[in-house]
């Protein structure tokens, strides 16, 4: 079984529901459904980590792109890509 980790450019775009819109990771916006639905955060998730797939999907299916735990990427940040 083969893969590979996400480049960070890749995972910005699957966490911004395929939008090639630039602005910061801070401000990635929820779809109008409400964010408890959508993420595990400070206030849900009781300080730890929780199996994928239990929030709603983005709009391309992914799960967990937003909240629970910090994303893995093969190359690091970078302002400029």
């Amino acid at each position: 079984m083969g893969g590979r980790l996400p480049t960070e450019a890749e995972w910005e775009y699957a966490a911004k529901d395929g939008s090639v819109e630039t602005h910061s990771r801070a401000s990635l916006q929820l779809p109008d459904n409400n964010i408890d639905e959508m993420a595990w955060y400070n206030k849900n998730s009781r300080s730890h980590s929780h199996p994928v797939g239990q929030k709603n999907a983005n709009a391309l299916g992914f799960h967990d792109m937003k909240g629970n735990v910090m994303e893995w990427c093969a190359d690091s940040y970078e302002k400029d890509y």
